[in-house]
């Protein structure tokens, strides 16, 4: 039970609403306490009430704990309002800027960009950010683009996208921006390597062709020096 409950924490904490959470359990935790105080209470002004038939002098007791036990709920109800203020809070509008999305029109659909533009505005607002931006960095596969947008917070979401079918869909990395650089830096040196791999293996062609070139030049040299020889001594011998 100890395991769901810190699930359920950890998954609120994840959508910004950890500390709502924590309120709200510790107002629920108040208001049981408030209601066993209140049972409580009027358990002994019953016990009071026996005893009054026999002692005519705490007439009073009764009273008063109907008078605790009001004043008891109007303490729940002060507790519990502001807990009904809070999804008030959570619709409280965030401008949310973003400009630096626009690259995405460069291979996305408007239909798609407009999607992606307003999941990214609910999760930032959720998520009490300010900005989004795309990050330069993206992945190529055939018909398939992946990119990466990074938040005010420092949290990066993935998006991937299919040029034929004009899919798009949006999930959430472990990634910081950091993380997304290095990826770049490191397929840029894989090309690189395979750049210069390429490069290898061509001037070794080169150097092979030279090679055999030489060799025929060669022979065919001394083919023609073999066949003068043989046909100046025919010449002598005439």
């Amino acid at each position: 039970m100890l395991r769901n409950i810190r699930r359920f924490y950890w998954k609120q904490r994840d959508r910004g609403q950890g500390r709502k959470t924590v309120m709200g359990v510790l107002v629920f935790f108040l208001f049981v306490a408030i209601i066993v105080a209140a049972i409580i209470k009027s358990m002994m002004g019953g016990h009071g009430e026996g005893l009054q038939t026999v002692h005519k002098n705490n007439t009073a007791t009764g009273a008063a704990v109907i008078t605790e036990t009001a004043s008891g709920a109007s303490v729940t109800a002060t507790e519990t309002a502001p807990d009904r203020e809070l999804p008030e809070e959570t619709k409280e509008a965030i401008a949310v800027d973003t400009t630096n999305l626009n690259t995405f029109l460069g291979f996305m659909s408007d239909t798609a960009y407009e999607d992606l533009k307003n999941q990214l505005i609910k999760i930032c607002q959720d998520r009490k950010c300010r900005s989004v931006k795309k990050l330069t960095y993206q992945q190529t596969k055939a018909f398939d683009v992946t990119s990466f947008v990074l938040l005010s917070d420092g949290s990066v979401y993935q998006c991937n996208y299919n040029l034929k079918s004009c899919q798009m869909s949006l999930s959430e990395t472990s990634y910081d921006e950091a993380a997304v650089n290095q990826m770049k830096e490191k397929e840029l040196k894989e090309e690189q390597a395979k750049l210069e791999q390429q490069q290898k293996e061509e001037r070794e062609k080169l150097e092979k062709k030279k090679v055999v070139h030489k060799k025929k030049s060669h022979k065919t040299k001394k083919a023609k020096k073999k066949s003068s020889k043989v046909s100046s001594g025919r010449k002598h011998k005439k």
